[in-house]
């Protein structure tokens, strides 16, 4: 699978199918603070991601 981070570096990594929140837990990254991108189309957390995926995940800033 491989990662647009984002800070915006790469990474690839192989896994067992992955739901998106699974794999933002083992990556460090809070579920409230990002989006995962995939094919251009925003995914929800229990989407299961498999090795051949390319997915970006954009830090999400909020306002008030």
């Amino acid at each position: 699978m491989k990662i647009i981070l984002p800070s915006g570096n790469t990474t690839e990594i192989y896994t067992e199918p992955i739901s998106v929140e699974r794999l933002l837990r083992q990556l460090g990254i809070s579920l409230s603070e990002v989006l995962v991108v995939m094919d251009g189309g925003v995914i929800p957390d229990d989407r299961v991601l498999g090795n051949d995926v390319e997915i970006r995940i954009i830090h999400v800033v909020s306002g008030g």
